[in-house]
C-alpha cells in the first residue's frame, strides 16, 4: 500500500510533469496549476510527442487546475508517469517512495554486500606505514620508532600525491560544470518597422522552431524578445496586427547583440486600423471602411475580460461601431485581417476597458 496520501502523490506527480515540461519549453509559472492559453496547447503537444497520446484542455483544467476528489483513472496515470520519464504509475510510485522514505529492508541488504564500506583514511595510513616499515625488524625498538630523513621524504611525497589527485578531480568537475553551462547562449532580437525605421511597439508574436524541440512561442509589446538556444540555427515566424506575416532563417553563429530584424508592413491593415480608429472626417471613414471590407465578412470583436468572449459583427454593425464619437475607440486595437481580391473577408479587434471603467 501507497505511503502517500491521494492528495500528496498526486502534488508530487504534478510537480515532476512541470520540471519534465520546463526542461525544453517556457511558461509564466513553474506551477502547472497557473498555466493557461497557449502553455496548455504546447503541453498537450510536447506531452504527445513523448508519449503518442495527450489530455484534452477539459481533462487539464479538471485535475490540474481544480480541487479533485479522486485520483484519474489507471490509464492516464501511466501516461503521465511516462511522460515523466518512468515506465508506468506504478514504477513512479515505487521511485517516489524510496526517495522519501528510504529504501526497505530487501533492497538495503543485496546494497551492502555489492558494495561494503570502505574505511578510506585507514587504506591511507596502510600505505603510508609500508612505506615507514621499510627499516629491518631486526634493528633496535629505538631505531625502528625514529623514521630517517629519507622515510619522511617517502611519507610527505605520498600524502601530497593523495591531495594532489583530490584537488584534480575536484578541477575537473568544475570545468565540465562550466562548459554544460555555457553551452546555452542567451539571444536577444529586436524587431523594426522597415518604413519608419521604429521598433514594433505593438504586439509581436514569435514562434521559434528548433530542430528536435518543441515549438518556443513568445510574445512582445517592447519590440524585443529573448531566448536561450543550443542549436546553430533556428527558424523565427513573426507576426503583428499591422505588418505582414514571415519567416526568418536565423543563423546564430553570425549573431551581434541585440540583432535588429526588419518587418514589412502590409499596407492594408494599417488603412484599416487608419480609417476605424484615426481618420477624423466621419464621411471619409464611413466610404473607405465601406470600400475596403467585403459584404460578407467575418467580423470578431473579442472582449478583454477574466472570461474570454467573442462577438460576432456585420459589416454595417462595424462601421457603426468604429464611426461612434466615442473615447473608448482610442483603445482600439486590430489583432488580425485577412484581404482577399482587394477585399478584407476576415477581421478581429478588441476595445480595451479602460482600468477606471472595471
Amino acid at each position: 500500500m501507497s505511503k502517500f496520501t491521494d492528495i500528496e502523490i498526486f502534488e508530487i506527480l504534478k510537480k515532476s510533469i512541470a520540471d519534465r515540461f520546463l526542461e525544453e519549453n517556457s511558461a509564466q509559472s513553474s506551477d502547472i496549476s497557473k498555466w493557461k492559453g497557449q502553455e496548455i496547447v504546447v503541453f498537450q503537444e510536447d506531452l504527445f510527442n513523448r508519449t503518442k497520446s495527450t489530455v484534452s484542455e477539459k481533462w487539464f483544467y479538471t485535475y490540474f487546475k481544480s480541487d479533485f476528489k479522486k485520483l484519474p483513472r489507471i490509464d492516464m496515470l501511466n501516461l503521465l508517469s511516462q511522460y515523466c520519464g518512468f515506465k508506468n504509475w506504478a514504477h513512479f510510485l515505487h521511485q517516489k517512495e524510496i526517495e522519501v522514505f528510504g529504501k526497505t529492508e530487501k533492497e538495503k541488504e543485496p546494497y551492502i554486500i555489492s558494495r561494503p564500506e570502505i574505511d578510506i583514511s585507514k587504506d591511507i595510513n596502510q600505505e603510508i606505514n609500508e612505506v615507514e616499515q621499510i627499516t629491518p625488524t631486526l634493528q633496535t625498538n629505538k631505531e625502528s620508532q625514529t623514521p630517517t630523513k629519507e622515510e619522511k621524504t617517502n611519507s610527505s611525497i605520498k600524502k601530497i600525491a593523495v591531495i594532489t589527485s583530490i584537488i584534480s578531480a575536484v578541477l575537473l568537475a568544475g570545468l565540465v560544470v562550466y562548459f554544460s553551462f555555457f553551452q546555452t547562449k542567451n539571444y536577444e532580437f529586436c524587431f523594426v518597422d522597415s518604413d519608419r525605421q521604429t521598433l514594433v511597439k505593438n504586439s509581436v508574436e514569435v514562434t521559434i522552431l528548433r530542430q528536435g524541440f518543441t515549438p518556443l512561442y513568445l510574445n512582445s509589446k517592447t519590440g524585443c524578445i529573448q531566448f536561450e538556444s543550443k542549436s546553430d540555427s533556428v527558424q523565427m515566424v513573426v507576426a503583428t496586427p499591422y505588418h505582414k506575416l514571415d519567416t526568418f532563417n536565423v543563423n546564430l553563429h553570425q549573431y551581434r547583440q541585440p540583432e535588429k530584424i526588419l518587418l514589412e508592413p502590409d499596407d492594408y491593415k494599417v488603412m484599416l486600423y487608419y480609417y476605424s480608429n484615426s481618420a477624423k472626417d466621419l464621411k471619409q471613414r464611413i466610404a473607405k471602411l465601406n470600400q475596403m471590407i467585403d459584404d460578407n465578412a467575418l467580423i470578431y470583436q473579442v472582449y478583454d475580460n477574466d472570461y474570454f468572449g467573442v462577438e460576432i459583427l456585420t459589416k454595417q454593425q462595424y462601421i457603426n461601431l468604429v464611426s461612434l464619437p466615442t473615447t473608448s475607440l482610442k483603445n482600439y486595437s486590430l489583432i488580425e485581417s485577412e484581404s482577399k481580391n482587394g477585399k478584407i473577408v476576415k477581421l478581429k479587434f478588441k476595445i480595451q476597458q479602460d482600468e477606471e471603467d472595471n
